[in-house]
């Protein structure tokens, strides 16, 4: 497998693209049924077609990609009463709305891990798909169905958060603030307020989610250190400044600021500059991990780099799509990867 993958990339490398940007044919579509063939009839998604694992975070971003498709609406449905049935109230550590990963074990049946990677981005990535579910369907007594786990979805992402910056910690038992973590509540939060008020008519309290929300922005800004944002910052204050040399996670905590549209034109130029030349080989999915890591070709688009954005796409179709999308392709690699193509501009060939 990976003799031919190298073999591609050779010759991806020999004979480069001359088209600025453009979808390979049926990409959309292939990622679209994959993302489906996650789902079990129960309405959870496992990370990968023959993977055990149930990560709400990373199928909170797989969905984030389908819900525009009308023919994918009972599949975010079924995904978004499964989140729903599954929130904790409380749970071990006593915060409220908080969602385990989960484990498929013999004959169908869940067992929740009782952890998850952070509270905080679980549910934020989760209110930002139901603000991508209206958007797409207008769909408000589904919505409205929902409106009381969502508020205590929404509580989950407060129970962690720290009064005086405004910022969440990861989780109640590790309490360090990271970049890629506060990005994701600050864009969940914006979201929760868009519902607050255009779907269950509470003024005050989305007055209240977008006031938080630019405290967090606020906060973060004044992470940017010039060349780069700080990764995380710990209880004390202390700022974890980046060595952008390291991949992940300072490197990536960069990335996922210019995905989520976070940053200003100037740290976005500055951000992508720096990550090219650290990670000249990204476009050839040579950069120091083993997994794709999708989330970098769609900063990429957000980046306007359309030539780089381009060389990504056809090494992946070269590669892992010419073998079915195997391992380590998954759920969110998939998410992240179809909202580029979905974005992608229509671009003429010379």
């Amino acid at each position: 497998m990976f003799a031919f993958i190298g073999l591609i990339l050779i010759l991806l490398v020999v004979f480069p693209t001359h088209t600025a940007a453009f979808v390979p044919e049926g990409a959309i579509e292939a990622q679209e049924l994959y993302v489906k063939s996650l789902q079990k009839d129960a309405g959870y998604l496992t990370m990968a077609p023959t993977d055990a694992r149930i990560n709400p975070y990373f199928n909170n971003i797989a969905l984030w990609a389908v819900v525009d498709n009308p023919d994918y609406t009972d599949v975010v449905k079924k995904w978004a009463m499964w989140y729903v049935e599954h929130i904790n109230d409380p749970d071990k550590l006593g915060v409220r709305g908080s969602i385990y990963d989960y484990t498929v074990v013999a004959g169908g049946e869940v067992k929740p891990t009782e952890d998850y990677d952070s509270s905080d981005s679980y549910a934020a990535t989760f209110l930002t798909l139901m603000r991508r579910y209206f958007d797409a369907t207008n769909d408000s007594a589904f919505l409205k169905e929902l409106e009381p786990a969502l508020d205590l979805v929404a509580s989950a992402i407060y129970a962690t958060m720290d009064p005086k910056d405004g910022l969440t910690y990861a989780k109640d038992n590790y309490r360090i603030k990271y970049l890629m973590d506060n990005v994701e509540v600050w864009q969940g939060l914006k979201d929760w307020a868009y519902l607050l008020e255009h779907v269950f008519a509470r003024t005050d309290d989305a007055k209240k989610a977008t006031a938080d929300a630019a405290k967090i922005y606020d906060s973060l800004q004044k992470f940017w250190k010039g060349s780069a944002f700080a990764y995380a910052k710990d209880e004390v204050g202390r700022l974890f400044g980046s060595d952008t040399t390291v991949f992940y996670p300072d490197m990536t905590a960069q990335l996922m600021a210019v995905a989520l549209e976070f940053t200003t034109l100037e740290q976005t130029e500055i951000i992508w500059k720096n990550f090219n030349e650290k990670f000249p080989k990204w476009v050839l999915l040579q950069h120091l991990s083993s997994f794709p890591w999708t989330m970098m070709v769609y900063a990429g688009l957000k980046a306007g780099d359309l030539e780089r954005v381009q060389t990504y796409i056809n090494a992946v179709e070269l590669t892992y799509g010419s073998m079915g999308f195997p391992w380590p392709w998954y759920s969110s690699e998939a998410g992240w990867y179809l909202l580029t193509l979905k974005e992608l501009p229509a671009i003429e060939t010379e």
